[in-house]
C-alpha cells in the first residue's frame, strides 16, 4: 500500500504522523484494554490468593515466578497508560500508571514517563538518551574506556555473557531508582500521590510475604519474583534497542 505524506509544513516525521493519524492506526481500542485489564489484574489476584492457600511450603516459588509474569504484565499496562494510550482523558491514563505502577507493581510511573521521554526524544543519542547513560553496562565505547576498578571493567569486558544474569536485579533496580526519584524530584507532578502509593505497596508486600513464610522463605520468594519480573522485563525491552545505530552527542540526524 502507498501512502501519500499530507503536504503540511513540518518535518517529514510529521507527516507521517498525520498520515498514520489519518488512517487510524493509533485510534484507542477501549474493549482490548478492558479485556487486557481485567485478564491482567485477576492473573495477578490469583497469584497472591494461591500464595495464601499454598502457605508455608517452598511450593510458593513457583508461585513467585507466575507473579514475576504477572507483574510485568501489569507494568506494560502502566507503560500504555504512560503513552496515555489506554484512555481518553489524562486522568484517567494517570491512574492507570499510578494503579498498574507505583500500588501494584512498586514502580513509581513520574520517573518512568520522565526517563522514556527524555529516551524517545533522542534514542540511542550519547549525554541525551538516559537509557545509555551511565550505569553497570556500557553502551558505547566511550563509556567502556572510561571505566575504572578491576569489577567495572571486568562486567564491561563480559557483559554480552552477563547481560541475563544482571537483568535478575532488574526488579530491584527499579524499585530504588523509583525511590531516589520521588526523593529529588520536588516539583514532580503526582509526587505525593506515589509516594503514598509505593509506601502502601512496600508495607502490604513485605508485610504479607513475612507474615505468610518464615524468614528464608520469604526471602527466597522475594527473591525469584523479583528475579523474573527484572528478567522479563528486560528481554522485552531489549530487542528493540540493543544493536541499533548509536548517535554521537553532537550528530544531527
Amino acid at each position: 500500500m502507498t501512502i501519500t505524506l499530507p503536504a503540511d509544513r513540518g518535518s517529514d516525521y510529521a507527516g507521517l504522523s498525520r498520515a498514520v493519524r489519518a488512517s487510524q492506526l493509533l485510534n484507542r481500542t477501549p474493549w482490548r484494554y478492558a479485556l487486557r485489564t481485567f485478564l491482567t489484574v485477576g492473573f495477578f489476584a490469583a497469584c497472591w490468593i494461591a500464595f495464601v492457600v499454598v502457605g508455608s511450603s517452598w511450593f510458593t516459588l513457583v508461585i513467585a515466578a507466575l507473579l514475576g509474569l504477572a507483574s510485568t504484565q501489569l507494568g506494560f499496562l502502566g507503560h500504555d497508560g504512560g503513552h496515555q494510550q489506554i484512555g481518553a482523558t489524562r486522568a484517567t491514563n494517570d491512574a492507570v500508571g499510578l494503579i498498574a505502577g507505583d500500588l501494584l507493581t512498586g514502580l513509581s510511573i513520574g520517573w518512568w514517563v520522565d526517563k522514556h521521554n527524555r529516551h524517545h526524544a533522542n534514542p540511542n543519542k550519547e549525554e541525551h538518551d538516559p537509557d545509555i547513560g551511565e550505569g553497570v553496562l556500557a553502551f558505547t565505547t566511550a563509556a567502556a574506556a572510561n571505566r575504572g576498578g578491576p569489577i567495572s571493567r571486568a562486567i564491561t569486558r563480559y557483559q554480552a555473557f552477563l547481560f541475563f544474569p544482571l537483568l535478575t536485579l532488574e526488579g530491584l533496580n527499579l524499585h530504588v531508582a523509583s525511590i531516589i526519584y520521588l526523593r529529588g524530584a520536588r516539583s514532580a507532578k503526582l509526587r505525593r500521590t506515589e509516594i503514598a502509593l509505593l509506601t502502601v505497596h512496600t508495607l502490604a508486600y513485605l508485610g504479607g510475604v513475612f507474615l505468610v513464610l518464615p524468614p528464608l522463605q520469604a526471602l527466597a520468594f522475594i527473591g525469584v519474583h523479583q528475579a523474573v519480573w527484572g528478567l522479563y522485563m528486560g528481554c522485552s525491552f531489549a530487542p528493540n534497542h540493543q544493536g541499533m545505530q548509536i548517535i554521537a552527542a553532537d550528530e544531527k540526524v
